[in-house]
């Protein structure tokens, strides 16, 4: 295998597994955690009381924004492997998800990474008459934790 003209990771090199079975036609998949940073002032009369120092918080805001088109034979719902039926009420999911992010290097080198304590928060479909009236899903999903499969 020869080694690509560009040092652009691309996304046909990841694929996303849950119940160890690659969920297909996702669209978008974005992970995404944040966290407060609280600033730490200088409190002196003889100099400017400007920021000395930033105090990182804990960990906040891990969700995973997902879309993917939905089928006849399996909609997005239940192409997670659990067989809930989210298309009622978002409250019919029962158990959380564990779901695999794996990495494929233009090298074979393949990086797993899961996310625990997956639920989804919110779930919508969005039907159009114009254009190429496939039926995107798009849904949020909040997790508890990302760590590296080893």
């Amino acid at each position: 295998m020869g080694i690509p003209n560009t040092s652009t990771a691309t996304s046909h090199a990841v694929a996303i597994r849950a119940g160890g079975v690659t969920v297909g036609l996702i669209q978008s998949w974005a992970p995404s955690q944040s966290r407060t940073v609280t600033p730490v002032y200088e409190l002196n009369p003889a100099t400017t009381g400007e920021i000395i120092e930033n105090v990182p918080g804990n960990v906040a805001g891990t969700t995973i924004q997902v879309s993917r088109y939905d089928l006849f034979t399996k909609r997005m719902e239940e192409a997670w492997g659990t067989g809930f039926d989210l298309n009622e009420m978002l409250s019919n999911q029962n158990n959380p998800l564990t779901i695999q992010e794996r990495w494929t290097q233009y090298d074979g080198t393949v990086s797993v990474y899961v996310y625990d304590g997956c639920w989804f928060s919110s779930l919508g479909r969005n039907y159009a008459v114009q254009g190429d009236r496939i039926i995107n899903v798009s849904a949020t999903l909040n997790y508890v934790k990302k760590r590296k499969f080893t």
